[in-house]
C-alpha cells in the first residue's frame, strides 16, 4: 500500500479493540503479489471474490430448496451477503475488523456443492467409495481459494487470515461461546483443518457465529413462502425469545452476541438466547431440512451426482476422447485450466468439477447424459 493511505488505515484502525486483527497486521498470501496502492489486503479479498467465477455460480446454488424457480428463495449466494452484512454489523459493534469478516463471510461456501447438504452427502459417498478424504465444503472452499484458476488463469489466493476464516468456518456444532485460536500458526493451515479447528482471528469466529443467525430465520422464512410451514407454525417460545420473522429473529440474536460479548475477546450468547436459538435449529431440522418434501429428493440426487462422476470419470480415463458433448468439453477445459499436479488423482479432479457445478448445470448435464440423440 501507499504510505499516506498506510498511515490512513492504521489512524482508521486504531480504536479497533486490542485482539482485532488490524489490515496492516496481515501474514500475505501463499503467493505473493503486488500490494496495492489504495487498498488494504482484506480489501482486495473481497474484490477478488466478488468478481471470481466461483462466487457468481453461487446465485444457482441451493440453500435449502434446490433449483428454485420463484426468485424470492434464497440461494447460496443470497445467504453468503447476509453472512457477510451481518458480519459487519456485529464488528464494528464490537470493535473487530469488519472488512476481514466480510471477505471471510463472503467466500465462506466457495465450495459448496451443488443442491445443498443433501448434495454434499452425495458428494461424501462418491468420495468414500473412491477413496477419496472425506468431502466438507470447509475443505473444499479452502482448495477453491489455492487452486481454482479463475478467469484470467489467476488463482484466488486469498490472505492467510481469511483461508483460516473460511476452513474453520463450521458453525454447525452448538456452541454458546466461542473463543479463537489466537496461537494458530495460520500459515499452516490446510484443509485437514476443516471441523476440527477453530479461527485464529476473533473476525473469523463472528463469521462462524453470524453463519448461523444469518439462516435460521430465513429458512423457516421460505419454508412458509414455499408452503412447508406457515408463520403460526412457529413454536410460542422461539416467538416470544427471538421473534415472530427473520427480521425480529436476526435482531435478537445480534442484540444478544453485541451485549454478551462487548469488550470481551471472545464470542457468548446468554443462556436463555443460546437455548431458544437451539429450539429454533432443531425445530428447522425437523420441520424443514428433515421434511418429506426435501428429503424426497435425495435418492434422485444420489443419481444425478453418481451417474456424472462415473461419466466424467470414465471421460477422463480415456482422454476425453469418446465424448464430445458440450459438457465434456467444458470439464476437458476445466481440467486444462487447473494446470494439476502428477500426485492427484483422476477421481478428485472430477469431484473438483463436481462440487463446482450450480444445481442447474447439473440437471442440464444430467439431462444430456441420459438424452437418447435420434441417428436418422
Amino acid at each position: 500500500m501507499d504510505e499516506e493511505y498506510t498511515k490512513q488505515i492504521k489512524e482508521l484502525e486504531q480504536n479497533l479493540k486490542p485482539w482485532a486483527k488490524r489490515s496492516t497486521e496481515s501474514l500475505g498470501r501463499k503467493y505473493p503479489i503486488v500490494d496495492s496502492p489504495f487498498r488494504t489486503p482484506f480489501e482486495r479479498d473481497t474484490h477478488r471474490i466478488l468478481h471470481s467465477l466461483p462466487f457468481r455460480r453461487l446465485k444457482r446454488k441451493t440453500q435449502v430448496f434446490f433449483a428454485p424457480n420463484n426468485d424470492h428463495i434464497c440461494t447460496r449466494i443470497e445467504h453468503s451477503l447476509h453472512v457477510a452484512s451481518i458480519s459487519v454489523t456485529v464488528c464494528k459493534r464490537l470493535g473487530l475488523n469488519s472488512t476481514l469478516a466480510e471477505a471471510i463471510a463472503l467466500a465462506h461456501d466457495l465450495g459448496h456443492s451443488p443442491f445443498g447438504h443433501l448434495g454434499e452427502e452425495a458428494i461424501r459417498d462418491i468420495c468414500k467409495k473412491n477413496r477419496l478424504p472425506r468431502f466438507k465444503h470447509e475443505a473444499q472452499s479452502l482448495r477453491v481459494i489455492d487452486g481454482f484458476q479463475n478467469g484470467l488463469h489467476e488463482k484466488l489466493n486469498l490472505t492467510y487470515e481469511v483461508r483460516d476464516g473460511v476452513v474453520c468456518h463450521y458453525g454447525e456444532k452448538d456452541e454458546n461461546k466461542l473463543v479463537p485460536e489466537y496461537r494458530k500458526r495460520i500459515k499452516n493451515v490446510s484443509i485437514t483443518a476443516a471441523r476440527k479447528q477453530k479461527p485464529a482471528t476473533l473476525e473469523g469466529c463472528v463469521v462462524r457465529m453470524c453463519d448461523t443467525i444469518s439462516y435460521l430465520g430465513r429458512d423457516f422464512e421460505d419454508a412458509c413462502m414455499a408452503g412447508l410451514l406457515t408463520p403460526k407454525d412457529l413454536p410460542r417460545n422461539i416467538k416470544k425469545n427471538l421473534g415472530k420473522n427473520n427480521s425480529e429473529i436476526i435482531g435478537s440474536l445480534v442484540d444478544d452476541l453485541v451485549k454478551n460479548s462487548t469488550n470481551k475477546n471472545y464470542l457468548q450468547f446468554s443462556e436463555n438466547i443460546y437455548e431458544s436459538m437451539m429450539e429454533m435449529k432443531n425445530f428447522n431440522r425437523e420441520k424443514i431440512y428433515n421434511s418429506d418434501e426435501l428429503l424426497g429428493q435425495k435418492d434422485r440426487i444420489n443419481i444425478i451426482l453418481r451417474q456424472l462422476f462415473d461419466h466424467f470419470l470414465n471421460d477422463l480415463r480415456h482422454n476425453n476422447k469418446i465424448h464430445e458433448d458440450t459438457y465434456c468439453v467444458d470439464f476437458a477445459d476445466f481440467v486444462k485450466q487447473m494446470d494439476y499436479s502428477e500426485e492427484v488423482s483422476a477421481p478428485q479432479k472430477v469431484i473438483d468439477f463436481l462440487s463446482g457445478m450450480t444445481d442447474n448445470y447439473a440437471l442440464s448435464c444430467f439431462e444430456s447424459l441420459i438424452y437418447v440423440r435420434k441417428i436418422v
